[in-house]
């Protein structure tokens, strides 16, 4: 690694957060922000001078953070951004042992002191309601990919008509919904020492469900072959899962592979069996739609 990488990433983390803290609201947030401006800035000044050029940062890359911070909140796009420079601490480490200069050495020491400090005090200080209600948004949407992709793989078989499909798969999602938010609702309302609001609990509980129902439905109204809405089907149900657990395992620090693998075996597994078993149902029934 050299000077020029690390004047780079700190140019970029600096104007990153600059921006999203130009666009905060929220004074403690914003205060926050500009704390991690300060460092930012700090560190870049440190590696500039060791290099001839001033450093250019794209306008998309700036961009691309907005656009986080705008649908997935600041808490992902904070813990994204420190994600990255948890191995910046290790490159940071490894250069450390190159330098001879003593003044050198002590600055770099202070930007990892300043990278640490970002993991342990910035992100516990933030706290948004989408990430307190995360819990809710996943378990709506996890049941809903579970439930619905199992019953839709049924309907795809024993019905054959995709309208017909998308319509038992709306009723039967909707009901499902209404049905989990008022379990949610009433679990939070019991729940012993609980801070949540119960109605917000269920109604990000339900809206989760609802949206991954329309979704798991939409191919089913465009598509006229059943297998092929089927197909499609499966591949939104893949493409949810990988961003869900994208979501979740950057915002709790856990790893993404198996988590995936994991919601992808239930949600694919109960497809299999329902397909299985509405086959079997049509064979030997000799009913079909």
């Amino acid at each position: 690694m050299t000077p020029h990488y690390f004047a780079y990433k700190q140019k970029l983390d600096w104007l990153v957060y600059k921006d999203l803290a130009s666009r905060e609201k929220k004074p403690e947030l914003k205060e926050v922000l500009e704390k991690l401006i300060d460092h930012e800035l700090e560190d870049y000044k440190f590696w500039r001078q060791f290099i001839d050029k001033e450093i250019q940062i794209p306008k998309w890359k700036i961009y691309v953070f907005r656009f986080l911070r705008a649908i997935l909140g600041l808490t992902f796009t904070a813990k994204f951004l420190e994600g990255r420079e948890e191995g910046m601490i290790k490159k940071y480490e490894s250069y450390l042992e190159t330098v001879e200069d003593a003044k050198q050495r002590e600055e770099i020491r202070e930007i990892i002191r300043h990278e640490r400090f970002h993991e342990a005090s910035f992100l516990e200080l933030i706290k948004e309601e989408k990430v307190e209600f995360v819990s809710s948004i996943v378990l709506g949407m996890n049941d809903g990919l579970i439930e619905l992709t199992g019953a839709l793989a049924g309907f795809s078989l024993a019905l054959s008509k995709p309208a017909i499909v998308a319509m038992a798969g709306l009723i039967t999602g909707i009901s499902a919904a209404l049905s989990m938010a008022a379990s949610a609702y009433m679990a939070t309302k019991h729940e012993v020492g609980s801070k949540k609001p119960p109605a917000k609990v269920a109604t990000y509980t339900g809206i989760s469900y609802i949206i991954v129902v329309a979704i798991l439905v939409t191919p089913y109204f465009i598509f006229s072959n059943v297998f092929i809405s089927l197909t499609v089907m499966l591949g939104l149900v893949i493409l949810i899962i990988a961003g869900m657990t994208l979501y979740t395992s950057v915002l709790f620090r856990r790893k993404f592979h198996h988590q995936f693998g994991q919601m992808l075996l239930f949600s694919l597994g109960v497809a299999l069996i329902s397909f299985t078993i509405a086959y079997l149902f049509q064979r030997f029934s000799g009913i079909g739609v």
